[in-house]
């Protein structure tokens, strides 16, 4: 292990410096706000002091890499950086802007009636042993039944070769039951995270932030409204101390309403909230006063991964007051069974707009694509 410091003028030169120097797997440890040395210190604006650490092994890695990279041109890099620009006239909510975000709408009508569909017929099940595999291993991963046939009766239709597993027709059969996150169905850019305590709202919601504010240099506000939890406020605070972001601490409707003007002017407000246990639906209740109060807010359900796929059917029922329009799921790296991911957004028939697979912020979150999250389905069986 390797663990080596660094003095940066922010979190975004942080990371830069760290994946250049140790590797892109480094680790941050732990970061502060520091003075320079000397006199002169007292009069410069602070420094941030930021410990990494990484295995030795990807260092060694890491140095191949660097030395098998194409070289290019300064002339190259400067039409690169043309190409790849964010265009700043639209926001857009995911971590990356990307053509095939424009997806076509016609797709959720589609979803809609081969739903219809599927709960007319039967999948043959013993039509050959391939298929009834395919129908065990989705059964294992906690599928549910119906959910399997609408799988199968999509993958009989566009399997390629019927002698063995098609693993891309079957990828793109599971894509095809997921809806994705579009620019017309992002409604507002002021988002709250919502959902039962310990699942990871206030991580995601950093992680979020950080890709938002140092990654895609867009101007967030960070606003909590979780003062419960101990701790919660000042775990926050100091994400929006290192990203240099601005943090409100609201506790009623009254200043939640005067924090979200204060920060209109930002491209994206993002709110954390307390925990709320499901079946203690009067505490759900409160936090939707809470919410009452904006004009437009944009309803993120935060989950976890692990729960069991009863209590996590109760859970989307128990929040349904809150009219929540995302899902988020938490902690994919725990298990191998992500069948239940699959199951929520089918019956609720909303997007997946993001998944966490890890601690470490901002890294361990990706835009909840239907293809990345069937290959990370099928990455729980062996086909």
């Amino acid at each position: 292990m390797k663990i080596k410091r660094y003095i940066v003028k922010d979190m975004k030169e942080a990371l830069m410096t760290i994946k250049e120097d140790l590797s892109p797997n480094a680790v941050i440890v732990s970061s502060q706000k520091v003075r320079e040395k000397g006199f002169k210190g007292y009069f410069l604006p602070k420094k941030l002091e930021v410990t990494a650490a990484v295995d030795e092994e990807d260092i060694e890695e890491t140095k191949e890499i660097k030395k098998n990279e194409e070289i290019f041109t300064p002339e190259e890099i400067k039409r690169l950086k043309s190409l790849l620009s964010p265009d700043k006239t639209e926001i857009n909510t995911d971590l990356n802007t990307d053509v095939n975000s424009e997806i076509n709408p016609e797709i959720n009508s589609d979803i809609n009636t081969e739903k219809e569909n599927v709960s007319k017929e039967n999948v043959p099940k013993d039509d050959n042993s391939n298929l009834e595999h395919l129908r065990k291993n989705l059964l294992d991963l906690e599928i549910k039944p119906d959910i399997v046939d609408v799988i199968l009766n999509n993958y009989q239709k566009s399997a390629f070769n019927k002698d063995n597993i098609d693993v891309e027709a079957l990828t793109n059969s599971i894509s095809k039951i997921l809806k994705p996150v579009t620019k017309e169905n992002q409604k507002s850019n002021i988002l709250a995270f919502v959902g039962p305590p310990g699942v990871g709202k206030t991580t995601t919601l950093a992680k979020l932030g950080a890709h938002f504010s140092l990654i895609n240099n867009v101007s967030i506000s960070l606003i909590t409204i979780d003062t419960y939890r101990i701790g919660a406020v000042q775990q926050l605070e100091t994400y929006g101390e290192i990203m240099n972001v601005s943090v409100d601490v609201v506790m009623n409707q009254e200043q939640l309403k005067e924090a979200v003007e204060k920060n209109k002017s930002k491209d994206i407000i993002l709110i954390d909230t307390a925990g709320r246990p499901s079946k203690n639906i009067s505490k759900i209740l409160e936090l939707k006063t809470y919410l009452e109060a904006l004009d437009s807010v944009e309803i993120y359900l935060v989950l976890s991964s692990v729960t069991k796929d009863r209590d996590l059917l109760r859970m989307l029922d128990d929040y349904k007051c809150l009219n929540y329009t995302k899902l988020v799921f938490t902690k994919t790296d725990e298990t191998q069974y992500l069948g239940s991911v699959i199951n929520a957004a089918y019956i609720t028939d909303l997007p997946i707009a993001y998944i966490t697979n890890g601690q470490n912020v901002p890294d361990d979150i990706d835009v909840g694509e239907p293809e990345s999250i069937a290959k990370l389905i099928l990455e729980g069986v062996s086909l």
